[in-house]
């Protein structure tokens, strides 16, 4: 095939079209990302360490959740917490072992009902058996609380929701913890109250 000649330049028809269909499939990228939020950071996503503007998580403060106005959600006298997440998130594997670890002490001490509910194969890892059905009633919260669908989502109580890990970009897990037991010692007095 032969080349042609553009302003002076060869130029082999193949690569133009390669290089062409590139530019085309970034901008389909970017408007992919741009549209439906897919690499952002969750609004309120956390502190950067030593930043004046979002100083560390002190263990009595609440500052990556947000307060859905909601009544706190209580069964048999005690908040409800709910983490939902699949087995292939990478986020959700990073922060799972800290969560359960503190639910199942406030579960273990009588003061919270938990679960964790991982979506894609319908189990609730907080209990021994594989449940492969998640129960419409935690599908709603999910979807009333998320309506994208994203995950990690967590739902404290039904008034304090967090989409996304709050301390992740700074690898920083007991940050996590600590607001993770903020909120539900928050929850525990609310429903005390």
């Amino acid at each position: 095939m032969e080349k042609q000649e553009i302003s002076g330049t060869k130029l082999n028809p193949k690569i133009l079209t390669v290089v062409v269909m590139g530019i085309i499939a970034v901008i389909a990228v970017v408007a992919f990302v741009s549209t439906t939020g897919f690499f952002t950071v969750p609004e309120g996503a956390g502190p950067v360490p030593n930043d004046p503007v979002f100083p560390p998580v002190q263990p009595s403060e609440i500052t990556t959740f947000v307060d859905s106005g909601d009544e706190v959600e209580l069964v048999d006298g005690k908040p409800v917490i709910r983490l939902f997440s699949t087995t292939y998130c990478g986020h959700c594997r990073w922060v799972s072992s800290t969560y359960e670890r503190v639910v199942k002490e406030y579960v273990d001490a009588g003061k919270i009902v938990a679960y964790h509910w991982e979506v894609d194969i319908k189990d609730d890892t907080l209990t021994p058996i594989a449940e492969g059905r998640i129960p419409d009633s935690e599908i709603q919260v999910f979807r009333k609380f998320n309506p994208m669908g994203s995950i990690p989502t967590f739902v404290f109580g039904g008034k304090y929701v967090r989409v996304g890990t709050g301390y992740e970009r700074q690898d920083d897990l007991v940050a996590e913890e600590a607001e993770f037991r903020a909120v539900i010692e928050a929850l525990i007095q609310q429903a005390a109250e």
